[in-house]
């Protein structure tokens, strides 16, 4: 197995800002999360679901200040499958996209604390705990 690692540095400050720069990727990684968490729950899947939640609000604390995410998660902790899928398909009519204002550091934290002390895991989809 081969373990190499390529990298490659560019200091060139012009190009920076871009889709490859380091807030354009953490834009795409925060879309990717959300992504998971959405398509989790679609499919019924509420542990992952819980999952991707957790994940995106690590990777992420500003998301937390989303309303339509405060309720999935709302309705994650308490298993309500069917909310969280409402919640889901509003987010996904505003286009996918989540309101991010300034994050106090109190609200959804505690609630990903909660939630992960619940999950098990099923073995089946992996989710990128990664922040």
């Amino acid at each position: 197995m081969d373990t190499s690692i390529s990298l490659r540095i560019n200091g060139n400050p012009q190009h920076w800002g871009g889709s490859n720069s380091p807030q354009g990727e953490r834009q795409n990684r925060r879309k990717q999360k959300l992504e998971a968490l959405l398509h989790s729950i679609i499919a019924g899947d509420l542990d992952t679901a819980r999952q991707a939640f957790i994940a995106l609000v690590n990777f992420d604390p500003s998301v937390s200040t989303d309303p339509y995410l405060t309720k999935i998660g709302a309705a994650l902790q308490s298993s309500n499958l069917y909310a969280a899928r409402h919640f889901a398909q509003e987010l996904q009519n505003r286009g996918g996209q989540l309101q991010l204002l300034p994050f106090n550091g109190h609200g959804v934290k505690q609630m990903g604390e909660n939630l992960a002390t619940q999950n098990t895991y099923s073995g089946q989809i992996r989710v990128d705990l990664s922040a």
